[in-house]
């Protein structure tokens, strides 16, 4: 093949480069926008009740090439109705609660909370559209979106809204253990928990039409990330879009972030990690991308 051409094969890998968190504090927003201007993150998502919010959507406009999506808030966080809107979804000061296990299960068991929920989970889609214009994917806190019960309201709405993506969190227990086989046991049962209950989503979103990538990391490393652990899910890269997604942070002089976020930000502005996605043809895109990549595709000749 000549010199400066990439094979079909190699063309076929797509990635989008997610930080979470987005709004949550101003070291979150510092690390995501130094991630996007100096490094390879293009996409973002947005946890629109949190103190940070605003100067999160300002960032958004200020830099059109981050695809900013909704991060559903429904367990460490707080709600964007008031608390007597929804109690008791939240507490007196609108928070939801801190625990994800004793959370899930009193989503799944409570029906009484389902149509508080349902307009929690709107209210933060309309927020969304307020401060950043557009809504191209939604993921959630913890992953909680995929909830049995939230994934049915969650995709009911991007419907509704013509949200045209949604977070999947299947990863490859066997390739994240066979890059860092450090908590083991929890990997693989987050595997099995997390591949049951997106294989229910994704059957859920194709039935309207709203679609994911094909692969996904950032689930069972997450906050344990290292250079060297991102250049190997690189050559393993598999043909199709893959998301990985990252919660990087910078110390910006107020509360120092964890050393494992502000890590992150180093890994995302790597050019080892720029040059690995390079040599492997591997394209950046977004879930905007994938969206009107798929409008262009529904659009008559």
């Amino acid at each position: 093949m000549p010199d400066g051409q990439v094979s079909p094969a190699r063309a076929l890998r797509s990635v989008i480069v997610n930080g979470d968190d987005f709004g949550l504090s101003p070291e979150v927003n510092a690390g995501i926008i130094r991630a996007h201007r100096e490094g390879v993150l293009n996409s973002a998502s947005l946890m629109v009740a949190e103190a940070s919010r605003e100067e999160a959507a300002r960032a958004a406009r200020q830099f059109p090439g981050l695809d900013v999506g909704l991060h559903l808030v429904v367990c460490k966080g707080r709600s964007v109705l008031a608390p007597a809107e929804i109690s008791p979804l939240v507490d007196s000061a609108g928070r939801f609660v801190e625990n994800p296990v004793l959370g899930g299960l009193r989503y799944f068991f409570s029906r009484s909370l389902r149509d508080k929920l349902r307009a929690e989970f709107r209210a933060q889609i309309e927020q969304h559209l307020k401060l950043v214009g557009h809504l191209y994917h939604i993921d959630g806190h913890l992953n909680f979106h995929v909830h049995p019960v939230l994934a049915d309201i969650m995709i009911e709405l991007a419907a509704e809204y013509k949200v045209p993506c949604v977070r999947l969190p299947r990863e490859s227990a066997m390739t994240t253990l066979a890059l860092a086989r450090d908590h083991a046991g929890r990997k693989l049962v987050e595997s099995v928990i997390f591949r049951s209950l997106s294989r229910r989503a994704r059957r859920l979103a194709r039935e309207r039409g709203i679609r994911s990538t094909d692969w996904l990391f950032g689930l069972h490393q997450s906050g344990h990330l290292s250079e060297a652990y991102v250049l190997g899910i690189i050559e393993r890269l598999r043909e199709g879009t893959t998301e990985i997604y990252f919660h990087p942070a910078m110390d910006v002089g107020a509360t120092p972030p964890e050393l494992g976020a502000q890590r992150e930000v180093e890994i995302l502005t790597s050019q080892r990690v720029r040059q690995a996605l390079d040599a492997r043809g591997v394209r950046l895109t977004t879930y905007r991308e994938l969206a009107r990549e798929d409008a262009g595709m529904r659009a008559p000749a």
